[in-house]
């Protein structure tokens, strides 16, 4: 990995006295010797260290378990800097590890194990998947275990996934420079689904200023298709999860001759015991449409989908826009937001949120039951007074 370090001449050799205060920072006097700011560059440079650490595609490690190979950042309290695009999967399993982009892309996959993780400034795009294990791996994993993770101004790119009859892997090719090659093991595969996005399973997260888009499933001739991905997944061990000022689009269920249809993605979706999940000020562009089947349809993605056993998730002053129609025969449309919390203490706080263009006749679907459905508003507005806190809808 190449390091730059800041070097500088010192162009005076007088005592160093440590400062205490910020106020005696610029000018402070030892008997007849005035200290200036140049006279503290020595301690400022041994207290910060280096300032960050370049990586270029020479610090690419081939592995058994990625056919791009792999970067790992390892090393507590450092920041890491991209000098190119890179090709290559990143695991960032140190502590107080920053990742600046700096307006790069990663062409790969992101896993983040360690705690105290800033994300920023740039782009990961997840490529075509290989084959079905790798199209149920994330672009983005923030794995259980990992606390206090921040991505910011951001964007996650998924490539749809494509059926092609063979399923490959990834096998040792060159014992003595450790590479690997792809090798067609003859097993027909088919129904790939859709890679999603961001896959989050840590706690105390942070998504600001994101796009995130997720990737649809192939189509199946021999089977019922898979679905398309989700743009965020947030796990039952999630705990304290934030996306503000994000946009998500989401990939479309396969189709199939033999089967059914595979259902769109979701925009994002709370599993299993998820808590204190907090979404604002975002918005949901476009879900996938549910695949054509040969039995039945797959159903449309919805906006935001809530499991039943999730505990206080927030969604206020969003938007849904272009759910997915339902696939043919009898595919449902996606739904604006749907909430299956239905247990006292626990309920979502849903509020403040506009739904336009919704597939589905039911617009809201809060507390398992429809009870909620939304206000309908014409469209431009007119002087009727609505609740101001009202899930509104344009028809």
């Amino acid at each position: 990995m190449k390091i730059r370090i800041a070097v500088l001449a010192l162009l005076c050799t007088v005592p160093i006295v440590a400062m205490h205060n910020i106020d005696e920072f610029d000018t402070v006097n030892s008997g007849n010797e005035e200290l200036t700011r140049l006279g503290l560059i020595p301690q400022i440079i041994s207290t910060i260290g280096v300032l960050d650490v370049g990586l270029d595609q020479a610090d690419v490690v081939p592995q058994a378990d990625s056919v791009y190979g792999k970067i790992t950042l390892a090393t507590n309290g450092k920041a890491y800097k991209p000098l190119t695009n890179l090709v290559t999967d990143i695991d960032i399993t140190g502590t107080n590890v920053t990742l600046d982009l700096g307006g790069r892309t990663i062409v790969g996959k992101i896993n983040i194990s360690g705690s105290v993780v800033i994300i920023k400034n740039g782009a990961v795009v997840a490529p075509t998947p290989l084959n079905v294990d790798d199209a149920n791996t994330p672009a983005v994993k923030i794995a259980s275990g990992s606390q206090s993770v921040l991505l910011k101004h951001f964007h996650v790119q998924c490539y749809d996934s494509v059926s092609t009859g063979v399923l490959y892997d990834l096998v040792l090719s060159d014992t003595v420079n450790i590479t690997y090659s792809l090798v067609g093991t003859g097993t027909v595969f088919d129904a790939v689904p859709g890679r999603a996005a961001i896959d989050i399973q840590g706690n105390v997260v942070s998504l600001f200023d994101c796009s995130i888009s997720s990737a649809s499933a192939a189509d199946s001739t021999d089977a019922d298709a898979a679905d398309g991905g989700h743009a965020i997944v947030i796990h039952g061990n999630a705990n304290k999860v934030r996306l503000r000022d994000c946009i998500m689009i989401t990939g479309n269920g396969g189709n199939s001759t033999a089967g059914a249809g595979g259902n769109g993605g979701n925009g994002m979706y709370v599993k299993d015991t998820a808590n204190h999940i907090e979404l604002d000020k975002c918005t949901v562009f476009e879900t996938g449409r549910g695949g054509d089947g040969a039995t039945t349809g797959g159903n449309g993605g919805h906006g935001i989908q809530i499991d039943s056993s999730a505990v206080d998730v927030g969604i206020h002053d969003c938007r849904v826009r272009n759910t997915g129609i339902g696939g043919t025969p009898s595919g449902l449309g996606g739904k604006a937001i749907v909430d299956a919390v239905i247990t006292s203490g626990a309920y979502s706080m849903i509020f403040s949120n506009f739904a336009h263009n919704i597939a589905n006749e039911i617009k809201f679907d809060l507390r398992g039951t429809a009870t909620e459905q939304g206000i309908a508003s014409p469209n431009p507005p007119n002087s009727t007074v609505i609740n101001p806190f009202a899930n509104v809808y344009v028809p």
